[in-house]
């Protein structure tokens, strides 16, 4: 019997899809990186699981319109649902990326942020 071969992870993995050590911020990621912690509070976006939640209700309005569309019976407010869904995921698609180099960099959380770094991996 053939037995397959041994397979190596970091053989066939392109450097983007790598979580373990994304590449560095390059300028336009950084100011885009300042722009976006500059205006989001940093209690909110401080950890992976805070921004997570921020994702849930960034998307709640959108997907209890779509969902909610049976019971109202209008077309629009569906279409405005997914609209609002897809700007959510659209939101978390763009800059999750960037705190995650970010966090891979140490520029991230701010030293103004009093949250242990910690916190992103206890249990509720």
């Amino acid at each position: 019997m053939d037995q397959p071969a041994a397979h190596d992870a970091s053989a066939n993995l392109s450097p983007a899809l790598d979580l373990e050590d994304p590449p560095p911020l390059t300028p336009a990621q950084f100011a885009a990186f300042s722009r976006l912690s500059a205006r989001l509070p940093a209690r909110w976006i401080a950890t992976r699981r805070r921004r997570r939640f921020l994702f849930l209700a960034l998307a709640a309005p959108g997907f209890l319109a779509v969902f909610g569309t049976p019971f109202h019976r209008q077309f629009l407010l569906m279409v405005a649902g997914f609209l609002l869904f897809g700007a959510a995921v659209l939101f978390r698609v763009r800059t999750e990326p960037l705190f995650a180099r970010a966090d891979a960099a140490d520029l991230w959380p701010s030293p103004s942020c009093s949250n242990p770094a910690s916190e992103d991996h206890r249990h509720a």
